[in-house]
């Protein structure tokens, strides 16, 4: 297992020298740094390397496919790829999701990859991908099912991630809560691949069907052939219910200058961002193409 001090650790790609500031001196003089300074050390010529700005990611250690300490998830290699157009240092402070927000606020680090836009407490950038909920089931069942109003869900075995979510709320609608034999909390089953056990509890004929969230199915479902993931095919649910999730980068309250030196950064390196996500199969769904021109909102 990995092994962590309780208040996270840091690992700063690549190694330099950082002036050091005491909390209260950090909070009063970062908004002054990126509304003003910031901008020098992106586009003054010649500026020299060893002068670039630290970009701080909160960063769960153990979650993959998004983030992982040992084996670099879809979100740490994005983190890498705006670092580097933003020509800054990455660190990432290393801290478990549940916690995460808390130590965000006490300014630990200055962004999170992986928001739900619209998320409170932060202000996010624009989306960088959509990702639908899907089916899961076995290659051999026979099954083909991509609507909750396909009436073989009646006679199956359903499991759900997340409890409470969109899609239980679908199926509870449609009469089929006496169904669900399993709610499903990843990082409960595994130690190691905490949410792994959306596809394993189908692979285990542990249930017919798995309705979740798109990225992690879409992972695991490529390394094993007997497993098959689909997007459920309405985009909305009646009345107006999302089957999809927007994804964004949340950065404090009041930084809108560095919520919009990303935006203009995700605009430059799209196609690369949308690279990655297909190098780790996620299930995604088109989203406007940004430009540098509209990135600053």
């Amino acid at each position: 297992g990995k092994k962590m001090s309780s208040g996270g650790g840091r690992r700063i790609l690549p190694p330099t020298v950082f002036l050091v500031f005491s909390k209260v001196t950090k909070l009063i003089l970062r908004p002054f740094f990126f509304a003003v300074l910031a901008p020098l050390f992106l586009w003054a010529p010649g500026i020299a390397a060893s002068q670039a700005w630290e970009m701080r990611v909160c960063a769960d250690p153990n979650a993959t496919p998004f983030s992982d300490i040992d084996r670099p998830g879809f979100e740490n290699r994005i983190a890498a790829v705006l670092a580097d157009e933003l020509k800054a240092d990455l660190t990432f402070f290393w801290i478990r999701a549940r916690g995460m927000v808390d130590w965000f606020r006490e300014a630990e680090c200055d962004m999170i990859l992986g928001v739900q836009d619209g998320q409170d407490s932060m202000i996010a950038t624009l989306s960088y991908y959509r990702s639908p909920f899907v089916f899961i089931y076995r290659a051999d069942s026979g099954l083909h099912i991509d609507s909750f109003d396909d009436p073989v869900l009646a006679e199956l075995r359903l499991g759900i991630q997340p409890v409470g979510g969109p899609t239980h709320e679908a199926l509870v609608s449609r009469g089929l809560s006496e169904n669900i034999t399993m709610q499903l909390d990843g990082r409960k089953l595994t130690a190691d691949d905490p949410f792994a056990g959306v596809v394993q509890a189908v692979a285990n004929n542990e249930v017919d069907v798995v309705v979740a969230w798109g990225p992690a199915p879409g992972y695991y479902a490529a390394l094993d052939p007997s497993i098959v993931v689909t997007p459920i095919a309405n985009l909305f649910d009646p009345p107006f219910i999302p089957m999809f999730i927007n994804i964004a980068i949340g950065v404090r309250m009041g930084d809108e200058s560095l919520r919009d030196r990303l935006n203009i950064a995700m605009a430059n390196r799209w196609t690369e961002i949308q690279t990655i996500m297909g190098e780790f199969n996620i299930p995604i769904l088109p989203l406007p193409v940004p430009t540098s021109t509209i990135g600053v909102r």
